[in-house]
């Protein structure tokens, strides 16, 4: 418990940090939280590797963790040149061809002509890469969604409602159904969730996009983007909700993974937290969820 505690004070001050970067000069924070997410993806998708290994898939494991690279490459070049809509479609097609370069790299790797079985291995590669390295590397465009809204640091208010979703979510989850217990959730997918974790963890993503919703009206360019797009705070409790939910989807999306692989965590890298993407399986929906926002109000 005190070692669980530990990391979970590190984690939470290796956030702040990150977003806290964000104020500096010169657009430096921004290249600075861009290698903290990828840090974060590269680490996940080599996890993702591990696991799909250790479930007896064939997997190019290499070409899997270095895919965050490729599409942060790909983001960069985009950037100013592509409008804010057409950027993911954009990178959905540079995802095809790095399947087509993972199928070329097995080829030559097995020298092995069996189209079927490079193939196979090349499939899963490329989910291991959209699942959570793309979903994730969606943070990449939400930190420079600014260069789109012309507003500075705009972005610092949907990276904050990501992790205050995320993080008040799985807070108040594991308070909640630690105290109050019950029925389980999904007892055959992870024993230890509850229906009343999971309402608790709803009311807590609700509460942290009240919050971040609350410091935009502070700012007075960040208020004018609510009162230029109408968004009220009914709006925020509904991104709340939604997002708490969908978060609570993929961490038991990833359980059902892991279980079916026959491991109980993604990693060791965090005492008492298991792996990088144990940490993030929740966030890589929020991700997706607060990215889809920002192209229906751009």
């Amino acid at each position: 418990m005190k070692q669980r505690l530990i990391t979970s004070i590190f984690i939470t001050l290796a956030v702040a940090l990150a977003v806290a970067s964000k104020f500096l000069p010169l657009n430096i924070g921004d290249y600075v939280f861009d290698i903290f997410v990828l840090v974060i993806a590269i680490v996940a998708c080599f996890e993702m590797g591990s696991i799909s290994e250790k479930s007896g898939k064939k997997i190019n494991k290499f070409l899997v963790t270095m895919y965050p690279i490729f599409n942060y490459i790909v983001l960069l070049i985009c950037l100013n040149f592509v409008p804010f809509h057409l950027i993911q479609l954009i990178e959905i097609g540079a995802l095809l061809v790095y399947f087509v370069i993972i199928l070329v790299a097995e080829a030559v790797r097995t020298k092995s002509g069996d189209i079927k079985v490079n193939s196979i291995a090349s499939l899963n590669s490329i989910a291991a890469c959209a699942y959570p390295g793309f979903m994730f590397c969606l943070m990449l465009g939400i930190n420079h969604s600014e260069i789109y809204f012309g507003i500075p640091r705009l972005s610092v208010t949907f990276i904050a409602l990501v992790f205050a979703i995320t993080m008040l979510t799985d807070t108040l989850a594991y308070l909640v159904g630690s105290t109050l217990k019950g029925p389980k959730l999904a007892p055959k997918i992870s024993p230890k969730k509850t229906i009343s974790g999971a309402i608790g963890g709803i009311i807590g993503g609700v509460l942290g996009a009240m919050a971040v919703f609350w410091v935009i009206r502070v700012v007075p360019d960040w208020n004018a983007f609510l009162v230029l797009h109408n968004l009220r705070w009914w709006h925020f409790i509904a991104f709340g909700l939604v997002g708490s939910v969908l978060g609570q989807i993929g961490d038991l999306f990833e359980s059902k993974i892991k279980r079916s692989a026959g491991v109980k965590d993604s990693g060791t890298i965090f005492p008492g937290h298991g792996g990088m993407f144990d940490r993030i399986d929740a966030m890589v929906f929020v991700v997706t969820f607060v990215y889809i926002i920002l192209l229906i109000v751009h």
